[in-house]
């Protein structure tokens, strides 16, 4: 019986693939070993030889030994989901804006340093968002609002050593996650309770999918080589739309089930290769 490991993500991965051992780790907890093009992934709990990984990291930040770890996974003979050149694309924010400058989407403009004394060079006028690291899921992102929020902000970073990006406040009506897995394409407005559009959030439904987002989304999706993509897109009160990013790893709560029966196709079809 072949054997898929999910890093980190949802339980519910054996009920839909009975055919196969699946085995749950943490990514946090593991250790991986690269032994003539086989891989084994090791914590507490044993030793695993995939056959194939679907990794699904979620809002936590990826670090250097995330990305060893990919590079491990692209030199064996294992098939991950996203690929692990689509997931090292994606790895880090700077890179993820970069793609989708490239291809011509509408990212909200940003400026970047990469210390925090840096900061009182930047010059942007209130209110704006601050962003620090590689953070996901709400996490290191701050709105300020006004000079003494400013300085107290500049403060408390002064003791990390991520860089920053600084964007332009979105007051925004909504947003919309559009996913697209396989080539089948779903939409999804969101609102949250607070500023932060993808956290506490409280009301969310189905839509229609635009025509155009849907060009755009297969447009980065075609380009990543992604099986599993979603953009995360702001709407302000004026209608203009903005990309917030692109997830590679996206969460796939509130989407109809046929999401999930899309990835196991995936899974199938790259296992039986």
């Amino acid at each position: 019986m072949q054997t898929i490991l999910v890093l980190n993500g949802e339980k519910y991965w054996q009920d839909y693939l009975p055919e196969f051992t699946v085995v749950q780790k943490k990514i946090q907890d593991s250790d991986f070993i690269l032994k003539d093009k086989k891989l084994f992934v090791v914590d507490n709990e044993g030793v695993c030889a995939p056959d194939l990984i679907i990794w699904r990291l979620g809002a936590i930040s990826p670090n250097w030994k995330h990305r060893t770890a990919l590079e491990i996974i692209k030199s064996s003979n294992v098939v991950c989901v996203n690929s692990a050149e689509t997931l090292l694309q994606g790895y880090d924010r700077l890179s993820m804006l970069h793609v989708l400058s490239n291809l011509g989407m509408p990212v909200i403009p940003f400026q970047v340093v990469t210390h925090s004394r840096l900061l009182k060079n930047i010059a942007m006028s209130f209110p704006f968002v601050v962003k620090v690291g590689n953070y996901h899921g709400g996490y290191g992102k701050v709105l300020v609002q006004n000079t003494e929020k400013w300085q107290d902000i500049q403060d408390l970073l002064f003791v990390t050593n991520d860089y920053s990006t600084i964007e332009p406040y979105i007051d925004y009506q909504f947003d919309i996650r559009y996913l697209i897995v396989k080539d089948k394409v779903w939409a999804m407005q969101r609102k949250g309770q607070f500023w932060k559009s993808n956290v506490l959030t409280n009301e969310f439904q189905l839509i229609e999918v635009s025509s155009i987002w849907e060009t755009r989304i297969r447009k980065v999706s075609n380009h990543l080589k992604a099986d599993i993509l979603a953009l995360d897109v702001l709407i302000d009160k004026e209608g203009n739309e903005f990309i917030v990013e692109y997830n590679d790893i996206p969460g796939l709560s509130g989407f109809p089930e046929m999401v999930q029966l899309e990835m196991i196709q995936i899974i199938k079809e790259k296992i039986e290769v």
